[in-house]
């Protein structure tokens, strides 16, 4: 036998480990960190802080600023237009009242409607439609002389920028990064004080103007064309918008979402969006709930009013019909309050009151009311200017206070003021006016923040929509009430609204500023269901 000889196999030799620069692992591991995170799923306010803050959240600050002004010019313009028409529209105190309340009942009447159609159909569509029939609305009122084609057209100008406004604030909450969300919707309120005085000086410089290049109009109709031109940039400025993406995440469409927040990165940073970190974002909704029917959509409507919205959605409503019936009755009739002041022949130590009555049956030569006229204008742009400022030293001080004690602070001062009012001398008297509608606006500023943070986004258009919609309730119903009681029982009138400040301050007591958890009254609700099921 032949004996077999084993050779031992060769053991490989071990390879020399190649010498890598310290920075090229480091390079190496923060690529594949990156390349790890962005496969990573997110939810959406993660994605949309990845996109940073820049170019595209200054455009949206731009674009707000019109879109504050919108419904000021809407709702205001006539406080400007009814002294200077008068005359020519043979006015009586319930003619004014109703040309000043036309645009509230547009509003009030589009409320559920914009609300409901925003939350199905998305921002950007409803946004771009109801600036520019705004626009168009308001031109046709000013270029009508007839009261009641005024009438038709004021209240189809208030059904449409009803909804627009809204959407607006609601889609500005949305794009923007959860730290810097409060400020881009409360400066909302310095855009609007500005677009208040805005609108003063540009009816000082063209109601007592004669109209250019022989037009066949008055110059209030003239004034009251212009005052459509914010809503005419808005419209075109939101055609070139992106829509909401937080929208789009809650309707289950996450790969459209995607494209948005990476279009805002692009934008915001200028790099290519392919670098954009974020791969994929967490599914919040079932592809199942993408598709509802007619009937689901009510029912979302609607859940406002059911638990866990209810509670906290009437106490934001009751506020909001307060403050903004207040505050804004007052601004609509102070400039018709001021002209008669000026052209009453009593003395202005006697009071607001006193010269209001002898004020209303006076008469003033044309170069006379002019010149009235033009101080009026002075002294509202005065108004707005404080108005504007108070804004200001809100947004100083809301991040320090909060919004709850900004709102009860603001009630507090609101009483006061009107108290004040008709005990000043009457030439001063637009003063303590200025403080009363400030206090107040940074009070409704309050309330929407408030309600904007504490809702979730799939009711946020509705709640925002349906609170302003009671509070211009408020307005109609003052407004009416003012113009037959203003002349007779002004006094009392200055007191009920004390009375109105005072209730509004208890109520703010009970305001709260918690975010509503859905998932916690789910599954209460659920386990109870379960139990009668049992």
């Amino acid at each position: 036998m032949e004996s077999k000889v084993e050779i031992p196999e060769e053991s490989p030799r071990p390879q020399p480990t190649p010498l890598i620069h310290p920075r090229v692992e480091q390079i190496r591991s923060e690529e594949q960190r990156s390349k790890s995170n962005s496969l990573t799923s997110v939810d959406f306010e993660t994605a949309i802080s990845k996109s940073g803050c820049g170019k595209f959240n200054f455009a949206m600050m731009i674009l707000s600023i019109p879109a504050s002004w919108t419904s000021g010019f809407v709702s205001g313009s006539m406080s400007y237009v009814v002294p200077a028409a008068t005359a020519d529209l043979e006015l009586t105190p319930t003619a004014k009242a109703a040309l000043q309340s036309a645009c509230y009942a547009g509003m009030i009447s589009s409320g559920f409607v914009w609300g409901f159609l925003s939350d199905k159909l998305g921002r950007k569509k409803l946004l771009v439609i109801g600036f520019l029939l705004d626009f168009l609305m308001n031109f046709l009122t000013g270029l009508v002389p007839s009261l009641p084609f005024m009438l038709v057209f004021k209240y189809l100008s208030g059904f449409m920028v009803s909804g627009p406004f809204s959407i607006f604030t609601a889609y500005i909450s949305e794009v923007f990064l959860s730290k810097r969300r409060d400020i881009a919707v409360l400066s909302s309120g310095i855009f609007s004080a500005v677009g208040n005085i805005i609108q003063a000086a540009l009816a000082m410089w063209i109601i007592p103007s004669e109209v250019p290049f022989q037009l066949p109009l008055k110059s209030w109709q003239l004034f009251h064309m212009t005052c459509g031109i914010p809503s005419l940039l808005c419209g075109l400025g939101c055609i070139f918008c992106v829509e909401s993406p937080k929208f789009l995440v809650d309707h289950g469409d996450h790969v459209k979402a995607l494209e948005v927040c990476r279009t805002i990165y692009t934008i915001n940073t200028g790099n290519p969006p392919a670098s954009y970190p974020v791969k994929k974002l967490q599914h919040q909704i079932s592809k199942s709930d993408k598709k509802k029917s007619f009937r689901d959509s009510m029912n979302e409507t609607v859940a406002i009013f059911r638990p866990p919205f209810v509670k906290r959605a009437l106490l934001g409503f009751i506020i909001q019909f307060i403050v903004v019936a207040i505050s804004n009755t007052v601004r609509l009739w102070l400039p018709e309050m001021l002209m008669l002041v000026k052209s009453s022949e009593l003395d202005a130590a006697e009071g607001l009151c006193s010269l209001l009555v002898q004020g209303g049956s006076s008469t003033s030569s044309n170069s006379e009311a002019q010149e009235e006229r033009t101080q009026v204008y002075i002294e509202m742009m005065f108004v707005n200017l404080g108005n504007m400022l108070g804004h200001i030293v809100f947004v100083l001080l809301v991040s320090y206070f909060g919004k709850k004690t900004m709102l009860i602070l603001c009630s507090i001062l609101s009483g006061i003021c009107a108290i004040i009012i008709p005990m000043v001398n009457a030439n001063y008297v637009f003063l303590p006016a200025s403080a009363f509608i400030t206090v107040n606006n940074i009070a409704f500023c309050s309330n929407i923040g408030i309600v904007v943070s504490i809702f979730p986004t799939r009711v946020r258009a509705t709640i925002v929509s349906t609170t302003m919609l009671l509070g211009r309730t408020g307005i109609l119903m003052v407004n009416f009430l003012i113009a037959n009681l203003i002349y007779s029982f002004c006094q009392y009138f200055f007191y009920s609204l004390a009375v109105m400040s005072l209730g509004l301050t208890i109520l703010g007591l009970f305001l709260s500023t918690e975010p509503i958890d859905e998932g916690s009254s789910t599954t209460k609700t659920q386990k109870n269901n379960d139990l009668l099921n049992t």
